[in-house]
């Protein structure tokens, strides 16, 4: 086994297992190359990997298996998203018409064979990472995985932006910059969509969102609102703008 600086890593010879004492000198888009195509046996440590490591990947491996060793060690087996070995859900919620259901479309599967073993070694507080019985390399370049998911690095990143007063695209666009520019990921953050950060914004704010005049039905108390209004003698006018939440405004004449 050797042990080697972060900076000598990627000259490493593929079959040279090695262990990575500090992830510092290398940048987000460097380890999730390292682990989208394991060519060598890698020993991170437990923190670091959890905490630095693996939240880059996760739109890229999905469980296969794993096994819970009595003294807490713990392995387990990912396959590439492209595999997709599960089976698409057909199931329909009751009581909906075909014509309100959402429109969707099953992704093909078996686009990719890669798999690897990753070992949670409890009592030397380290974390191994090997290709999964030689199996070759993922058919597909990293963008592909891009497409169909985002790592939690950048889900993490907008969740974080979503708590705050700002519009989607907004937050977009500033998830956008910062993560190609401060973590190096500019081509993961590349496919992040506008509605993919309203859902996650309405998600977390949901909750947060105060009544009007104290219906919890949304439509509700909206017009419970616009009655009241014009019961005091305000002036009330719905508007709506383009790709835009839909709002009312008042004026009283004094």
């Amino acid at each position: 086994m050797t042990t080697t600086s972060p900076a000598t890593v990627l000259n490493m010879a593929a079959s040279s297992p090695f262990v990575v004492t500090s992830s510092e000198n290398l940048t987000p888009d460097k380890i999730q190359n390292l682990l989208f195509n394991v060519d060598c046996s890698l020993e991170i440590p437990i923190d670091d990997f959890n905490e630095n490591w693996w939240p880059l990947v996760t739109n890229i491996w999905t469980k296969w298996t794993s096994y819970k060793h009595v003294n807490g060690d713990v392995w387990k087996v990912f396959a590439c998203r492209l595999m997709k070995f599960r089976e698409s859900s057909t199931r329909q919620k009751e009581n909906v018409p075909n014509d309100k259901c959402r429109i969707t479309k099953k992704r093909s599967s078996d686009l990719c064979y890669a798999k690897i073993k990753v070992s949670w070694l409890a009592s030397l507080k380290i974390v191994k990472i090997e290709r999964y019985k030689n199996l070759l390399n993922h058919e597909h370049l990293l963008l592909e995985c891009d497409r169909i998911k985002h790592p939690q690095v950048i889900r993490t990143l907008v969740e974080k932006e979503a708590i705050k007063n700002y519009t989607p695209p907004v937050i977009t666009s500033a998830i956008r910059e910062y993560a190609t520019k401060e973590l190096d990921l500019g081509t993961s953050v590349n496919k992040l969509k506008r509605q993919e950060v309203a859902n996650i914004k309405y998600k977390i704010r949901g909750p947060m969102e105060k009544t009007l005049i104290g219906d919890s039905n949304l439509t509700s108390d909206i017009s419970q609102c616009i009655s009241y209004l014009i019961e005091k003698e305000y002036k009330v006018e719905r508007y709506s703008t383009y790709q835009s939440s839909k709002g009312i405004v008042f004026a009283h004449s004094e």
